[in-house]
């Protein structure tokens, strides 16, 4: 059933939050003998549910959302030019429908003015363009976007015309872009677009995931510069028992590092649609679940994790053994519904996902290298109905392999004059996560999928510590203890994901201590372009945190990319932002890349993402549309008094 946009029941706002941290494992195992006990809640009809209800209905996925005749008929309606699909296909090979204009999505308003200088080269002696777009104050204070009420009638006509179904309720939100000077003081705020998102309930219960993303943006001229349609076709089933919510708490709790962090908030109960390209048979209730923890003296919010809410979920174990120094390992399932899909992530080296497919992996040593004898081993298991047990298993080897504080260089050609060591012309990236010790499962599959997406595409690997092995010095300036020059900032683009907040990311390990403070970051000044922190955070402005804090860690920093508020825990956010930023097809710029990806991976609509960098003398903003290196322009690093204000730009995912 559609709403008239008149009937929009809700409007999105930025909003201010806290900080982050990250979700857990299946928790099952710690609920009392009595969680399956209790009346049904919803047996058959439409009925709300009911509260102390111990059974939902499950919905039966009956068909796509879309096909490639609607998808070219809303293309139409709307519109849309053909390259702004990817590989020019209306329809994606998921069966979802993404559009995205590059040159339109969130474009400023700009003049042209004296390019900084030096611009001509980066440290490893890469062409940088010369950043000479500049803010237009003028026209950025005459943009007017279109109404929301206004954007909601197109999109519904058009989607409409097209015979896609929509949820029935809308809506609506901005992208804002915002300039502070050096000192925080407001320079520019505009938004800059109208973002229409469509809402779906189930049961009286939200549907939420990547599968329910229904989403239109227009610029202020009316075009569109971004759209998502990833729905499936549903009817409603039979019951299934579920975890009543008096014993959500428990299930939440368990899930999120056990004692390690505190409920915020009740469990929420909802329905949750997995990505499209998991093929799934139903669409069940799962809890969403919110708590806290304290690092030293700070306290981070944790990033949200999503738990099945059905008693027959699946649960997966690990069994191994290691002879010598090979590692077999096994998985043992229970629970759930067959057929089984089965990922395999290790801490300490890239598997072969030929090799890391099924029940069973091997692990040999080989000559990675490790910071100490263990490793982690983690398992992904999917049901056919898109539910997922996680496990993990330490792999102690008879031997441990060697290490040394600073990344191995492959050979080089002789350096250039004014290159320095580690710099010599060859694209790299790193990656540092909190995992399984701050209560976050889905962190080593993550980065596992954006350094094997790189990896594919010829960039190289510095590093990939995880856990212990991930050190708050590798982030730190050299000046003040830190080795960030032989890490973060040893590479182009650096991937943190784990907990942060307004204030700085957290670790597990005291090397030298488990918070990195955003006085103790200076990024840029040996190599580092692009930073990204996969977190809850840090982002956000309250208390002024991005333009007050995070403004000193920029020293030759390109970006900072996040979020503004809390998020959810992931497997798939860094290899979908390898795939558009990497696109031999369509390269995306990083800024461009971050939006979608959070809004194609963040479940819930009120996620707010966030991206960050610096402007220099006339305003002139060089790094707002920077490529990764070889897929498009890229602007210079900005130094000292070549560095004048900051902004912020951030959009509801």
């Amino acid at each position: 059933m559609k709403r008239p946009p008149d009937g929009m029941s809700s409007l999105f706002l930025l909003m201010i939050a806290g900080a982050a941290a990250c979700s857990g494992h299946d928790a099952r195992g710690d609920l009392p003998e009595s969680a399956g006990d209790g009346a049904s809640g919803t047996a058959s009809g439409s009925a709300p549910f009911a509260g102390s209800a111990t059974f939902l209905p499950a919905y039966r996925v009956i068909g796509g959302g879309a096909d490639v005749d609607r998808a070219a008929a809303l293309a139409g309606a709307l519109g849309l030019a053909e390259d702004g699909f990817r590989g020019g296909a209306f329809l994606a090979a998921d069966g979802a429908i993404r559009y995205l204009d590059r040159a339109r999505f969130q474009r400023l308003p700009t003049r042209k003015a004296a390019p900084p200088v030096p611009w001509f080269r980066d440290e490893r002696g890469f062409a940088t363009v010369p950043g000479d777009d500049a803010m237009d104050f003028e026209a950025l204070a005459a943009i007017r976007v279109l109404p929301g009420p206004d954007a909601a009638a197109r999109a519904l006509d058009a989607l409409g015309l097209a015979r896609l179904p929509t949820g029935g309720d809308v809506a609506v939100g901005h992208s804002l872009f915002e300039a502070v000077d050096a000192q925080g003081r407001d320079v520019a705020r505009a938004e800059l677009d109208t973002q229409v998102s469509f809402r779906e309930e189930l049961e009286g219960l939200r549907l939420i995931g990547p599968g329910a993303k229904v989403r239109v943006t227009f610029d202020a001229e009316g075009a569109v510069t971004h759209l998502i349609y990833a729905r499936r076709e549903l009817e409603r089933g039979e019951d299934v028992a579920i975890v009543p919510p008096a014993e959500a708490p428990a299930l939440c709790a368990g899930a999120l590092g056990g004692g390690l962090a505190a409920l915020t908030s009740e469990p929420e109960l909802v329905y949750y649609a997995p990505p499209l390209s998991r093929e799934v048979r139903r669409i069940l209730p799962h809890y969403v679940c919110s708590a806290r923890r304290a690092v030293g003296d700070q306290v981070v919010d944790v990033r949200k994790a999503i738990v099945p809410a059905v008693m027959n979920a699946p649960r997966a174990a690990i069994s191994a053994r290691v002879d010598g120094a090979i590692a077999t390992a096994e998985a043992t399932v229970t629970g759930g519904a067959a057929p089984y899909s089965y990922r395999w992530v290790s801490s300490a080296r890239s598997l072969d996902a030929a090799d890391a497919g099924g029940p069973q992996v091997r692990l040999a040593p080989g000559d990675s290298v490790v910071r100490g004898q263990t490793e982690t081993l983690s398992l992904h298991v999917t049901d056919a109905d898109g539910l997922v047990a996680t496990a993990a298993r330490q792999i102690a080897f008879a031997r441990a392999e060697p290490w040394s504080e600073a990344p191995p260089l492959s050979p080089a050609a002789p350096l250039s004059p004014g290159i320095a060591p580690g710099n010599e012309g060859r694209a790299s990236v790193g990656a540092e996560w909190v995992g399984l010790c701050g209560g976050l499962d889905h962190s080593a599959a993550n980065v596992d999928g954006l350094l094997k997406r790189f990896q594919a595409s010829g960039v190289e690997k510095r590093f990939n510590w995880g856990d212990q092995r991930a050190w708050e010095i590798d982030f730190k300036d050299p000046a003040l203890g830190g080795q960030d020059a032989s890490f973060a900032d040893s590479v182009d683009l650096t991937f943190y994901t784990g907990h942060a907040n307004g204030v700085g990311l957290m670790f597990c390990s005291s090397m030298s201590d488990r918070f990195l403070h955003f006085s103790e970051a200076h990024w840029g000044n040996s190599n580092m372009e692009w930073m990204v922190v996969a977190a809850c955070g840090p982002l956000q402005d309250d208390g002024g945190a991005w333009r007050f804090r995070w403004s000193g860690v920029f020293d030759g920093l390109h970006l900072l990319l996040g979020y503004a508020t809390e998020s959810f825990d992931d497997t798939t956010e860094g290899a979908m932002f390898a795939g558009y930023v990497l696109d031999d097809a369509s390269p995306t710029p990083l800024r461009q890349a971050w939006a979608t990806t959070a809004i194609e991976v963040q479940p819930d609509d009120e996620v707010i993402y966030a991206v960050m960098g610096a402007y220099g003398r006339g305003w002139t903003l060089p790094n707002y549309d920077d490529h990764f290196w070889g897929k498009g322009p890229v602007g210079p690093d900005l130094w000292g008094a070549e560095r004048i204000g900051f902004w912020r730009i951030s959009g509801p995912t």
